[in-house]
């Protein structure tokens, strides 16, 4: 290192001894060079300039580079080549916040560049500073290079014994031989008296990668960002980009079928956003589009079929898209390339479509592949439950919940609950009482007071009044307004020869439901057996004008 060393003092004297003879010597390449040169603006989301800065062209395609604080806020950038003609800059190709560059590309063709070199420069060497000039006779600033450090690998920092203005700023800092080794930095403090050069080399290697959505430095930059340059890559950087933005999401996605025509996902993601659009023609040209240009019409006909199955659920489609049209879309898919996923779906058009029986066999099939699950039981069980086969539901609830041991996981939530409406309806009440029990452990934070309404059901048919009394009880807590509650809650206390308090119950019914027939006839039934035989009968009276049966017989028992 040569800080506070006696032979930088010797090296810094030497410069300023030779930098005005090296100023006069214009390399033979400086005005070449001057073609590459760029003046940028940017701007901000409302069109307010934000910066102008410096640039230089390092391809003949238009890709240039310049600083990353310029760009930083920028929702919009125009640069101006050396002849003053104006290009909009498309889009960010790579940004590094910390080393102060950015990787743009300007919308211009055949454009003069600067040569990258390969190799550092080490201390010692001469170096040029070539500033933009729209006049193209800017000449460059020589001087010679104090000090090397490496970064980020070994990518050179260069250090030169030179203050500069602030228009000097991301201006190309020149070799001998006239390649560009790194672009200009300005000193941090207004004391030093050197400034700095970061590798050119490092500035054009930086590059987008699926993960750029979501990194802060080019979050930083409102600006377009180019895609990934491998289709993998750049899908991925679709995915993580989003939807939310309908219009910046079709602008890659058209990007990408630009880019990499004979991929699938192109078409499928755009065909999918312009049928959620509702524009379904134009989603069908591009199915269309699809299938003539990648050679995976599998993936477009399933794409076609579940976005058929999906927008008929949710909204008005044109005639033409039809459950029958999904299904014939899903076959022809699955004749190309017989994956799960194909069935899966084939298994729920079929369902749509009420042909229960193929949509039964079809759930079980996928149970013989990697989508194994206690979901198909559970679809299956659907099918049979709307053929009304009650046996052959029973069992396939059996099946998906054998698909999981205890300690039950959440995900076995809904077997458990399906099994339990099940045994529910053939008054198994003990064995779904087991299976609310198991559902209640896995979904407590989630309860409603009609699963406790319902567990009490079953628990009063068990003879399990304890637990009935608790879980009605808990129904009323939750919904203290329904009045069914108050009166299943009378009922309990009942059983318990709880007379006031199952009395309470039934006035509570009453006052929030005054024409409930069967809160009055509970009344009168606990009114009775405390031997108010007059306040009763008027209680009965009340339920059998109401149209209560029950009470009516009981204010005139047959003999």
């Amino acid at each position: 290192m040569l800080k506070n060393n006696p032979l930088r003092a010797l090296l810094l004297a030497i410069v300023a001894a030779i930098a005005l003879p090296l100023a006069a010597q214009t390399p033979k390449w400086a005005k070449k060079a001057q073609k590459a040169m760029l003046s940028i603006i940017t701007y901000d989301p409302q069109g307010q300039m934000l910066h102008s800065t410096t640039g230089f062209y390092v391809s003949a395609d238009g890709i240039a580079l310049s600083d990353y604080k310029s760009f930083k806020g920028a929702a919009r950038a125009v640069a101006f080549d050396a002849a003053g003609h104006e290009y909009p800059v498309t889009c960010i190709l790579g940004a590094n916040s910390l080393y102060d560059v950015v990787k743009l590309q300007v919308e211009a063709t055949k454009t003069p560049a600067l040569a990258v070199a390969t190799a550092s420069s080490v201390s010692g060497d001469k170096a040029f500073i070539l500033p933009y000039s729209s006049s193209q006779d800017g000449k460059p600033a020589a001087t010679v290079i104090s000090a090397v450090s490496t970064f980020s690998g070994d990518h050179p920092y260069y250090t030169l014994p030179v203050r500069l203005t602030e228009k000097w700023a991301s201006c190309p800092v020149m070799n001998e031989g006239g390649q560009v080794i790194g672009l200009l930095q300005m000193a941090a403090s207004v004391k030093d008296t050197c400034s700095y050069a970061v590798s050119a080399l490092f500035a054009d290697s930086l590059h987008t990668s699926a993960l750029t959505p979501a990194n802060a430095d080019y979050q930083a930059i409102p600006m377009k960002k180019a895609l990934p340059a491998e289709a993998s890559q750049a899908n991925s950087f679709i995915f993580l980009l989003g939807t939310r933005d309908t219009a910046t999401y079709l602008s890659y996605v058209n990007d990408y079928i630009t880019r990499f025509p004979a991929e699938t996902n192109g078409y499928t993601m755009l065909a999918e956003m312009q049928a959620a659009q509702g524009r379904f023609d134009e989603a069908e040209t591009t199915w269309t589009a699809g299938i003539k240009a990648t050679s995976k019409e599998d993936e477009l006909r399933y794409s076609r079929a579940n976005t058929y199955y999906r927008q008929i659920q949710a909204r008005q489609v044109p005639d033409t898209w039809t459950l029958e049209a999904a299904l014939q879309d899903v076959e022809a898919a699955s004749a190309l390339n017989p994956l799960p996923l194909y069935a899966s779906l084939r298994a729920q058009l079929l369902y749509s479509l009420k042909r229960y029986a193929e949509a039964c066999e079809q759930f079980l099939t996928l149970n013989q592949t990697n989508l194994r699950s206690a979901d198909n039981y559970l679809y299956a069980a659907q099918c049979q439950q709307m053929r009304g086969d009650t046996t052959a539901v029973l069992a396939l609830q059996d099946s998906a919940v054998a698909c999981f041991t205890r300690p039950y996981v959440e995900a076995a939530a809904p077997a458990l609950l399906m099994r339990a409406n099940t045994l529910l309806s053939l008054e198994r009440y003990r064995e779904a009482v087991r299976d609310l029990n198991d559902y209640e452990h896995l979904k407590s934070n989630t309860l409603t007071a009609n699963f406790y309404y319902r567990r009490e059901q079953a628990e009063m048919h068990c003879r399990m009044f304890q637990q009935a009394l608790d879980d009605i009880e808990r129904a009323v807590k939750m919904e203290p307004r329904e009045p069914l509650y108050h009166a299943e809650l009378a009922v309990a206390h009942y059983r318990f020869n709880q007379l006031d308090e199952a009395i309470a119950a039934a006035r509570a019914a009453i006052d929030l439901a005054p024409e409930f027939a069967d809160a009055h006839r509970i009344l009168g039934i606990c009114l009775r057996a405390q031997g108010k035989e007059p306040e009763a009968r008027a209680a009965l009276q009340r339920a059998a004008d109401l149209g209560d049966p029950l009470a009516l017989q009981l204010l005139n028992p047959q003999p």
